[in-house]
């Protein structure tokens, strides 16, 4: 086989590479390289970019020209003994493959940002363990695809598989934090996003960089004390007299219910009567779609009794988490902790009218030693009543009711502290020698 390269003149300044691939008269085809030069800088004879020329691009455009020949020519020994057909078709896929380039809608073959937007527009027809890829999965990949969308606006490049690399990762991280002001947190799961992604990206016999496995291309985390309400503070919370105000009376009640039945915030403020069976709440969860009957506490049966049998007002999650915390103010939780936070919530118009709306923008997580009221959220709901039951009852019962799915999600979420260890020990022995 030869392989000759040469250019043609035409009107603009550049002259495009062409290739020309043949073999006496059995094969014999051209195609453009997608390399230009400009005409009076090609040298005919050696089939290159003259040495004497001063462009920058020259050492570029000869290394790339050497090495596509040697590709050719080695993609020709393999496809000509298994009866490929050499054809214009076949010389100028070639070509596009070596140097990466693809079709517009074979762009994901090469590009990440690419990949993921198909990945993501692909997702509500896959299944994860048998089971469809839940709306708040795939907004969460949305959110990580986005923040990879405005690296690349940045960085003004655009990303391709084998650029995923360490290099990468700590440009990102620098971005993440200085321009996108995000906690390692944060950026923990845009990372854990990404490998999923890469992970993916292999499976499907993709070229990705394989440093994604690197140690160091890794989730950062940065933990924090998250709180509960123990058994007295709920107590306290149920018992305090908010009849000053119709707005906090209601925001406690609703508290008393996500307390005292370990449901989700898109769960217990969406309680319907219909709900209520016997002495039970029965309720299809929105997260997993599974059944879940939980015995209803004493505080929620007086709560429906002080309501005539009428649930409290539902209001949306972000005033819940707002007004939760002047609930917990007003029944004294001031105790500081070293936590984090969330800042400048977005707000909305309110049902109730003794409350002044201030604009605000951008949701952020800030860490800082803080009073525990300004700590409470609809998640202290979950994690006290999984918190308290802890040790009196089967982790699987609880499971159950909350509906976590392995014994790693579930222990995350209790917040016993190493003192309230040792009190229950004390406790436990105590009974023992009381029983002897």
């Amino acid at each position: 086989m030869k392989i000759r390269y040469f250019i043609i003149k035409g009107k603009s300044e550049l002259s495009s590479i062409y290739v020309r691939f043949w073999d006496s008269k059995r094969i014999d085809q051209k195609s453009r390289t997608g390399l230009s030069v400009k005409f009076n800088e090609w040298s005919e004879t050696k089939e290159q970019v003259k040495i004497s020329v001063t462009t920058p691009q020259k050492d570029f455009i000869n290394s790339k020209l050497r090495h596509l020949e040697n590709y050719l020519l080695e993609e020709y020994n393999i496809d000509y003994n298994t009866q490929q057909n050499i054809s214009s078709i076949w010389l100028k896929e070639k070509i596009k493959k070596f140097f990466g380039r693809a079709d517009k809608d074979e762009l994901y073959k090469i590009y990440f940002t690419d990949w993921v937007k198909k990945y993501i527009d692909d997702s509500p027809q896959r299944l994860y363990k048998g089971n469809p890829i839940s709306p708040r999965t795939i907004q969460h990949h949305i959110t990580a695809k986005n923040k990879l969308s405005n690296y690349e606006k940045h960085s003004n490049k655009k990303l391709r598989f084998q650029d995923i690399n360490l290099e990468f990762y700590r440009d990102f991280l620098f971005y993440c934090r200085n321009f996108e002001k995000l906690n390692d947190n944060t950026f923990g799961t845009q990372v854990a996003i990404l490998k999923t992604w890469c992970k993916n990206i292999e499976i499907e016999g993709l070229p990705i960089n394989q440093e994604y496995k690197h140690s160091e291309f890794r989730v950062l985390t940065n933990p924090t004390k998250d709180v509960y309400l123990t058994e007295n503070e709920i107590n306290a919370v149920f018992n305090h007299d908010f009849s000053h105000s119709e707005r906090l009376d209601n925001v406690r009640d609703n508290f008393i219910f996500g307390l005292r039945t370990g449901l989700r915030i898109s769960d217990f403020l969406k309680l319907e009567k219909f709900n209520f069976v016997g002495n039970y709440i029965e309720i299809i969860t929105k997260k997993t779609a599974h059944l879940v009957i939980i015995p209803m506490h004493q505080q929620i049966t007086a709560i429906l009794h002080k309501r005539n049998g009428n649930l409290p007002h539902q209001i949306s999650d972000a005033k819940f988490n707002e007004y939760v915390k002047e609930v917990c103010k007003a029944v004294g939780f001031t105790e500081m902790i070293e936590s984090a936070k969330m800042t400048n919530k977005k707000d909305e118009k309110d049902f109730f009218p003794d409350i002044t709306i201030i604009s605000k923008n951008k949701n952020r997580k800030v860490f800082g030693t803080f009073p525990k009221h300004e700590l409470i959220t609809s998640h202290t709901c979950r994690r006290s009543f999984a918190s308290n039951l802890y040790g009196k009852l089967s982790n699987m019962t609880i499971m159950a009711i909350t509906g976590h799915k392995t014994e790693t999600q579930f222990l995350k979420y209790i917040k016993i502290t190493p003192r309230e260890n040792a009190e229950k020990l004390k406790e436990h022995w105590e009974n023992e020698n009381n029983s002897q």
